[in-house]
């Protein structure tokens, strides 16, 4: 009986510690990760309510690995655009070279044609840049579209040494089932609360519930005039890595965005409400 016990506690230690996942990366030199990001909005103001979708996807180039890490390059291969802003109809298919001689293609031409090469260490963070993303797409955020695109959170902020890449998920340190951790992340000058738990772990994937929020503070012109907007955030959702390699395969979220926006001295509150659907698949 008691060796039967012994052996009982043996399996089970060795069943636990099976089920520890690290946040090791691993990239393959050569392979392409394809990113589609699909993100439906509705945003309601003084004006009435404004509704989008967008799909976006982009395609990271992995260039180099070696012991220390991997250089990636980053670019968007596609991007659909669908909306209903101030009672205007608008559509963009990146596709369509009709519709980048189109009034939308001008900015969103110039996210198109952005790239950046930077390089992470093993667990996604970066540790330098080679190209950050050009100038034109910070000129791009100066009119109604890019206040339309900034609302619906489109494109991923550029590349920074010392920061987080989009594929740096888990903790310095192993996790396990009902582990729990925490971390900040910086978008438009802002910074946001990342918790994260594991629900579960399987032999291929590893799913983890998450929630985001805080305050944030931006500024954009418009037309001649200077925008800022204060507000906050909150987003909950699930994210499925990849066991083997730590990679994402699929992150969801619900989020709420409730913002005022002084325009010329006068106050404008709104109400965002979006729902995003990434998925990761190897070309």
């Amino acid at each position: 009986m008691k060796k039967i016990f012994l052996s009982l506690l043996l399996a089970a230690s060795v069943t636990g510690f099976a089920q520890k996942v690290s946040n090791k990366l691993t990239f393959q030199k050569g392979q392409k990760l394809e990113i589609t990001t699909n993100m439906n909005m509705a945003t309601t103001m003084v004006m009435g309510e404004t509704t989008g979708n967008t799909v976006t996807t982009e395609v990271y180039d992995v260039k180099d690995v070696a012991a220390s890490g991997a250089t990636l390059e980053k670019s968007t291969k596609n991007m659909k655009l669908n909306f209903s802003l101030m009672g205007q109809e608008k559509s963009f298919d990146s596709d369509k070279p009709e519709d980048l001689k189109g009034d939308l293609g001008e900015p969103l031409k110039k996210m198109l044609d952005t790239k950046a090469e930077f390089t992470v260490d093993g667990t996604g963070k970066i540790v330098a840049v080679k190209a950050a993303e050009s100038k034109k797409k910070e000129e791009s955020n100066q009119n109604m579209m890019g206040m339309f695109m900034s609302q619906m959170n489109m494109g991923s902020a550029p590349p920074k040494a010392g920061a987080a890449s989009f594929f740096k998920i888990l903790p310095d340190y192993e996790v396990g089932k009902g582990d729990s951790w925490s971390d900040t992340s910086s978008y438009n000058g802002s910074n946001f609360k990342n918790t994260y738990t594991v629900k579960d772990i399987t032999e291929t994937d590893v799913v983890l519930d998450y929630t985001t929020g805080g305050d944030f503070t931006t500024k954009q012109e418009m037309m001649g005039m200077s925008l800022e907007s204060k507000g906050n955030t909150k987003s909950n959702g699930t994210i499925t890595l990849d066991r083997k390699t730590g990679i994402l395969k699929q992150k969801t979220a619900t989020s709420t965005t409730e913002s005022n926006t002084n325009v010329a001295g006068q106050e404008m509150a709104s109400t965002a409400k979006i729902t995003t659907v990434t998925t990761v698949k190897t070309l």
